[in-house]
C-alpha cells in the first residue's frame, strides 16, 4: 500500500488515497481504510471549499464524498489519471498531461481557458487566493480573474 496523495480540511480531517481503491481517512488521532465503492487505481485527492472530497481514478475517473459515502460523478475515458486536483474560485480544477478540467456543481467539463494556458497543463498548487499551473511548456497563475503566463519555455529557448 502506497499513497500517491493526501489533503486536509484540519489537522482532524485528512484523507489519502493511493492503490486500488485504497482510501483512508486520518482523524487526528488514527487512520482508518474507508469502505470505497471501486478498486480503480487512486491518484489524486482534493479537500474541497464545498465541504465534498474529489478523489481522482484511473482515465480521468472523479468519485465524490466523505467519510463512508461515495459517488462516482464522472466516468473518465483518457489513458492518464489526474494528477492534481485542487480547489480555487469556488470550484475543483483537474489536470494531467492531457489539459485541464473544472467540477462545479458536481458537474465534470473542460475548463474554459486561453489555448496558451493548456500548454502549462499537467500540475496545479494553491495559496494565498491563487492557482499556479505548471507544465512542459511553461507555468502560468490564475488569480481567480485572469491567467498571468510566469514562464513561457518556448520564448526561453529563442
Amino acid at each position: 500500500m502506497m499513497f500517491e496523495d493526501i489533503d486536509g480540511f484540519s489537522k482532524t480531517d485528512i484523507y489519502a488515497v493511493g492503490g486500488k481503491g485504497d482510501a483512508w481517512h486520518f482523524d487526528g488521532e488514527r487512520w482508518q481504510q474507508l469502505p470505497f465503492p471501486s478498486n480503480m487505481q487512486l491518484e489524486a485527492v482534493c479537500c474541497a471549499g464545498d465541504g465534498q472530497v474529489y478523489i481522482g481514478a484511473e482515465q480521468g475517473t472523479v468519485f465524490r464524498g466523505r467519510g463512508n459515502r461515495w459517488e462516482m460523478i464522472y466516468k473518465g475515458q483518457m489513458s492518464l489519471p489526474y494528477r492534481d486536483m485542487v480547489w480555487h474560485d469556488g470550484r475543483v480544477w483537474c489536470t494531467s498531461d492531457y489539459g485541464l478540467w473544472t467540477i462545479t456543481d458536481g458537474q465534470h467539463e473542460r475548463a474554459d481557458v486561453p489555448h496558451k494556458v493548456y500548454s502549462c497543463a499537467g500540475h496545479l498548487s494553491v495559496g494565498d487566493g491563487v492557482m499556479l499551473l505548471a507544465g512542459l511548456w511553461g507555468t502560468m497563475l490564475h488569480d481567480g480573474k485572469e491567467w498571468l503566463p510566469i514562464i513561457d519555455f518556448s520564448q526561453l529557448s529563442r
